[in-house]
């Protein structure tokens, strides 16, 4: 008679990783950013370019519960995802080419307005690091926000709600995307000047981002690479003194415009699909 083996319970990160990898990303930031917030309010003395290090929570939640629920298989394709090119010419168009083009269009806006080409050094311009040179600038948008941000976003928390319904989880993740920001609403200048309102403004703008981004993950067979790339891009044109006033609104309006036509498309997609 043999004794029966003690069977191994999953883990509560095993059995729920989604909300696993939020809490984990959330605890990360946000201790940042509660350092920042005691910083602002001269509670204690920390480097303001600990910003930053705020933007890779997502990409530690995703490697740490990626770890725990995956093991090494798990982790090897999250980092085939991390590298992936192979996504077509139309897709690096997109995913490059865009971006680019939004910042082009913020130059010309920013001509228009103050009788002269922007010089190029001002998207060398970073908050609380000063003028760090635009090679530097891309790096540290492309490495925090695009990587930092997008291995956990699109990478790790879409890639597994997506089979439930892809609109969904992207609207889901938009909002706890925004939430995320929110100590940023204590010690970032132009995050407290939009108030209330613009908090909840700035959540709808940050959902529509997700399903922008959502799309272009799906569309590009899941590459990580590429919707990094758009989003570190795209934070280095939005967030340069160029398109400050004027250039980000139309920046934002083109962003908007975009995500209609994909949610109409999909709407069509679906009815289409329903009566087949």
């Amino acid at each position: 008679m043999t004794t029966p083996s003690i069977i191994r319970q999953p883990s509560l990160i095993s059995r729920y990783p989604v909300p696993a990898f939020f809490i984990v990303a959330y605890a990360f930031s946000w201790t940042v950013g509660g350092l920042m917030v005691a910083g602002y309010h001269g509670a204690v003395s920390v480097p303001k370019g600990l910003h930053y290090i705020s933007a890779f929570g997502p990409a530690i939640a995703a490697f740490v519960v990626t770890a725990i629920v995956g093991g090494q298989a798990g982790l090897a394709d999250l980092w085939r995802r991390i590298v992936r090119a192979d996504v077509g010419g139309r897709w690096w168009l997109i995913g490059l080419g865009t971006p680019l083009a939004l910042g082009l269009a913020a130059v010309v806006v920013y001509t228009l307005s103050n009788g002269a080409l922007p010089g190029p050094a001002l998207f060398g311009e970073v908050d609380y690091l000063g003028n760090i040179g635009v090679p530097a600038a891309l790096a540290l948008w492309i490495a925090t926000y695009g990587f930092g941000e997008e291995i956990g976003w699109r990478g790790f928390a879409f890639h597994r709600m997506a089979p439930g319904g892809w609109l969904r989880a992207a609207a889901i993740i938009g909002v706890l995307w925004g939430l995320w920001h929110l100590p940023y609403f204590f010690y970032k200048e132009n995050f407290i000047a939009l108030g209330v309102g613009g908090f909840v403004g700035y959540i709808i703008s940050i959902t529509m981002g997700s399903i922008l981004l959502s799309w272009i993950y799906r569309g590009s067979g899941h590459s990580i690479l590429l919707v990094a790339l758009w989003h570190g891009l795209f934070d280095f044109v939005s967030a340069s003194p160029v398109a400050e006033g004027a250039g980000s609104a139309i920046i934002s309006g083109v962003v908007i415009v975009w995500v209609i036509f994909i949610l109409r498309r999909a709407a069509r997609h679906k009815v289409s699909t329903a009566g087949a």
